[in-house]
């Protein structure tokens, strides 16, 4: 029998339907889908939720899973999910082994290629089977409102499926930058999909603003939606953070599978052969989507440490830049512990860059730059004493933890963001933000100073001289009297949770939807 949306949940007020082509952690655009619909569910709708996420028992708040295709859904296969007003069904798409992505990274069970490599064939298969199945999906739900999202391929995927004016386009930022700008197929694509849509709706003002740059003739569709903050991103002492989150670490399984530390020796064989397909290599030895085996240790080691601590949470991929922030912590005349926290192919040429760091040594540190394309722009004496560590993957259970136990949360990305969430959940548990100055992540970092009254004292200037720049402001930040600096957290935590909330984001999306 298949699936029927009355069958053991009362209908809610609004039934919304949540396209989404990837997971729900990993990302912000797939952490913000998850969010949405966990809220929505929590104020009484009832949420279809359409994407590839391949472990929805993991969530409490989906209360049954199951496929669609051209067929419709499959059975339900009911979760144990916590109660709730609403109800969350997730259905994910059969689209077959093929898996396009804007930015290359593991996803279980599927063959990966970013959407500029794929051929016209692959591309109008894959959205075809997302075309058959969201039609089905939303005939089944009967949804009031459709949320597509990205630029593309939501928007057109639910325009071919649903029909014009059916369908709010969410846009992102990585669409924009990883498909829609280099290739002309996706711009023709964005345009079918946005130009139909009720609404266009993005975080920013930015990315917006770069979405009607790519796709003009849409300026009376735009809505800002910017997305929140969850109320587990809360300021907590170090110690406590830590050390409850190490223990949560101590009973996963997956950190079996996570990065051994006995790879650090085949990073430094790699480095001294200057071995660049040897490092990218190795990160494909271990299951990035899993925490370090030694994660808990690492958080333990770092508890009890009275001094400031900055970190980085999110992919480790050249965009991001977590180059500069290394080199930068090292250029600082304060050289504060680094926790890194995160998964991505660059992982391994991190650890090389550490390893380079400490030793001062200038050719592994031009090959670096050179052959590994990282934006290393001056010359750095050794720093032995930099310390430096690793994670791995920390998701949803952990993050907030890690975030709470620093001082400063550095998010230092090369390529433009449509609003950087990592930066209002860390400041929402405590952590300064340090961003670099462009593109919405300027737009978070004013809001930030002029709250608390100092311009540029959350931002630092990108490009050419960005190590020494940012090396500035960390010193500023970190050098700050431990109770100025404490007053000034909890300024920043207060204005976080106090602007940006979930359930703010799902009003302003269903209002979308109904006018």
């Amino acid at each position: 029998m298949r699936g029927n949306p009355g069958d053991a949940w009362y209908d809610p007020p609004v039934r919304i339907a949540l396209w989404h082509g990837w997971l729900l952690e990993g990302s912000g655009s797939n952490v913000g889908t998850a969010r949405v619909a966990e809220v929505l569910r929590a104020s009484g709708h009832d949420v279809l939720l359409v994407c590839q996420e391949g472990h929805p028992e993991r969530y409490p708040w989906i209360d049954a899973f199951g496929t669609v295709d051209d067929d419709g859904p499959s059975d339900l296969v009911p979760n144990a999910a916590t109660a709730a007003p609403g109800r969350c069904v997730l259905l994910r798409p059969r689209i077959g082994p093929l898996l396009p992505v804007f930015v290359v990274d593991e996803y279980e069970g599927f063959d990966v290629k970013r959407f500029v490599d794929l051929t016209d064939a692959e591309l109008d298969e894959y959205l075809h089977r997302n075309v058959e199945a969201l039609r089905q999906a939303v005939t089944w739900h009967r949804s009031d409102v459709v949320i597509a999202g990205h630029a593309f391929p939501g928007p057109v995927v639910a325009r071919r499926a649903l029909g014009p004016s059916r369908y709010v386009a969410h846009v992102h930022g990585s669409d924009l930058e990883y498909a829609i700008r280099p290739d002309r197929r996706y711009r023709a694509l964005a345009n079918e999909g946005l130009v139909a849509a009720r609404a266009v709706v993005g975080a920013s003002a930015d990315v917006l603003d770069r979405t009607i740059g790519l796709v003009p003739g849409i300026e009376h569709l735009l809505r800002i939606v910017p997305p929140g903050v969850a109320a587990d991103f809360r300021p907590r002492p170090r110690a406590e953070a830590l050390l409850t989150t190490a223990a949560s670490l101590d009973r996963d399984p997956e950190t079996a599978h996570g990065r051994p530390v006995t790879l650090d020796a085949e990073v430094e064989r790699a480095l001294e052969r200057r071995d660049a397909g040897a490092l990218d290599e190795l990160a494909t030895a271990y299951d990035q989507q899993a925490p370090d085996p030694g994660a808990a240790e690492i958080l333990r080691s770092l508890a009890p440490l009275e001094g400031p601590l900055i970190g980085y949470i999110g992919k480790l991929i050249p965009q991001k830049g977590v180059p500069t922030m290394l080199a930068a912590a090292a250029a600082s005349s304060t050289a504060p512990p680094v926790l890194v926290v995160g998964f991505g192919s660059q992982r391994e040429w991190l650890h090389a860059l550490v390893r380079a760091l400490r030793t001062g040594d200038d050719d592994v540190l031009r090959w670096l730059r050179d052959p590994g394309g990282m934006p290393l722009d001056t010359e750095l004496p050794p720093r032995p004493d930099l310390r430096v560590s690793f994670t791995g993957r920390l998701d949803h259970r952990y993050a907030p933890g890690a975030l709470a136990a620093l001082d400063v949360l550095v998010v230092p990305s090369i390529l433009d963001e449509a609003f950087g969430m990592v930066s209002i959940e860390g400041a929402a548990a405590g952590a300064l933000p340090l961003v670099s100055r462009h593109s919405a992540l300027a737009e978070v970092a004013h809001a930030f100073e002029d709250e608390v009254g100092h311009p540029g004292q959350f931002s630092f200037e990108p490009g050419a001289g960005a190590v020494r720049n940012l090396a500035e402001r960390i010193d500023d930040l970190v050098s700050l009297p431990s109770d100025e600096r404490g007053e000034l957290r909890e300024r920043v935590a207060a204005f976080a949770t106090r602007r940006w909330s979930w359930e703010r984001t799902a009003s302003l999306l269903l209002e979308a939807g109904a006018d």
